[in-house]
Parts: C-alpha cells; sequence; structure tokens
C-alpha cells in the first residue's frame, strides 16, 4: 500500500470550515515535498479542543484513491 506522512496544526475554528462544508479538502504538503489533498472528513476522529495537531500516514492506492488515514503522533 502507498503512503505519505503529511504534519499537520489545523486550529479548531479552521476546522470548522470544513466541518460546515465551507471547504471540503484538506490540502498538506508531505514530508517528501508532494501536494496532497484529502477530504476534510477523515480527520474527524482526530478533532480535539484545540483543533487538529499531529502526523499522519496518508494511504491510498495504485491510482491515488484515498483508503486510510490514521494519526501518528504528537508533533512537539
Amino acid at each position: 500500500m502507498k503512503h505519505l506522512i503529511v504534519d499537520l496544526f489545523i486550529t479548531k475554528d479552521e476546522y470548522l470550515k470544513y466541518y460546515r462544508g465551507n471547504a471540503a479538502w484538506v490540502s498538506a504538503v508531505a514530508r517528501d515535498g508532494r501536494q496532497v489533498q484529502f477530504p476534510a472528513s477523515t480527520l474527524r476522529p482526530y478533532l480535539t479542543h484545540t483543533g487538529i495537531r499531529g502526523s499522519f500516514v496518508i494511504y491510498y492506492d495504485n491510482v491515488g484513491k484515498l483508503i486510510q488515514v490514521d494519526k501518528l503522533g504528537s508533533m512537539a
């Protein structure tokens, strides 16, 4: 399975834009420099009172379709 690792810090207020439907996709730069977009809804399980913060592994198939997103851990 192919994967990318991204480090995210999205404030609670910023994530509310996704939650309310004003934005459907999160754009980020992976650690290897590639640009990636994925549905904001995949991050909902990781939302805390401060927002979303941490390193995430984004798994995708051979045609680039998202399979899953897993949290690795908190950023320092």
